[in-house]
Order: C-alpha cells, then structure tokens, then sequence
C-alpha cells in the first residue's frame, strides 16, 4: 500500500521560495523607486529656492534702480554690477558675476546669497511707449530703460535660477 508521504516531491516548497522570490523583487524595486523619488523631491525643492532666491535679488534690483540711481552716469563701467550700452556681459562667465551685486537680505536655506546686474539699455521717446493704466498720468519724458538680470542658487551651488526683466524710468 502506497502513503500520501511517499509520492510528495516537495513542490509546496518550491511554489513557496518563487513566490518568495517575486516578493522580494517587488520589495526591492519599491525601495529604489522610493529613493528615486526623493531625490526628484529634493531636487525639485532645490530648484524653486534658487528660482525664489532669484526673484527675490530681481525685486531689490528694480528697487535699486528706481531709488538709489541718479542718473545713466553711473553706468560708466567703474560700479561693480552696472554695464554701459551694448557692453553684454555674458551671463555665463562666472566673472560676470564675481563683480556683480549681492543680494543684502538674508533667505534661509540658501548656501548663497543671490547676485544680479543690471544693464543699460538706452532710452525711448514717448511715441514708444504706452503706459496708460500703470499709474503715469501722461506719456510725456524719455524713459530709460534697462535690463536686469539675476542669478539664484538653492540649498546647493548645484542649482541655479537666472531671471531677467526690463525695467523703465525717468530721470
């Protein structure tokens, strides 16, 4: 008489060590893409600092210019950070910005602090120039205007925002 015992080959234990096996893979995969995705978190926290960081240095340089120049006479290429007509300094020679303004305030969580420079661009009559609705009662003067660009960095030196805007007044 033949047992149970005698025509079992051990196949509960093989179904058991691949099901063991997938199990394992599964957990494995999560786990990278569980770190995968809070690098790209980090990273993308990283980007907005620089991209905050640099707004932030682009509002102190419109105010810079609106309050502290007194005319285009500054922009004799002897001020730190100010470029004369047609000077184009180039943004990405990491000179350019060694000799460019500091951001003064403070932002947490910056390793360092956001720098711009501010251009030139020349002046434009009146004819070229439509302001009604953004506070000016008439279009009459020359507007000066110049072009201001920032550079902000994150949490890391790695990540770098650079912003520009155009920026008009009148002497």
């Amino acid at each position: 008489m033949t047992t149970i015992h005698s025509r079992q080959r051990g196949a509960t234990l093989m179904i058991s060590l691949m099901i063991l096996l997938v199990m394992t893979l599964i957990g494995i995969t999560s786990m990278g893409t569980s770190n995968l995705e809070e690098k790209m978190a980090g990273n993308d926290r990283d980007i907005n600092m620089a991209f905050h960081a640099a707004e932030a240095a682009l509002r102190q340089a419109e105010s810079y210019v609106m309050n502290d120049i007194a005319s285009t006479a500054a922009f004799d290429g002897t001020n730190t950070g100010l470029y004369a007509v047609d000077s184009n300094p180039d943004i990405d020679a990491a000179a350019t910005w060694t000799n460019s303004l500091n951001y003064s305030g403070t932002i947490s969580g910056i390793n360092t602090a956001p720098k711009y420079i501010i251009e030139v661009m020349g002046a434009v009559g009146n004819e070229d120039v439509n302001i009604s609705g953004y506070g000016e009662s008439s279009g009459a003067g020359i507007i000066t205007t110049f072009r201001i660009t920032t550079r902000g960095t994150g949490g890391t030196d790695g990540s770098v925002a650079m912003l520009q805007s155009y920026y008009g007044r009148r002497f």
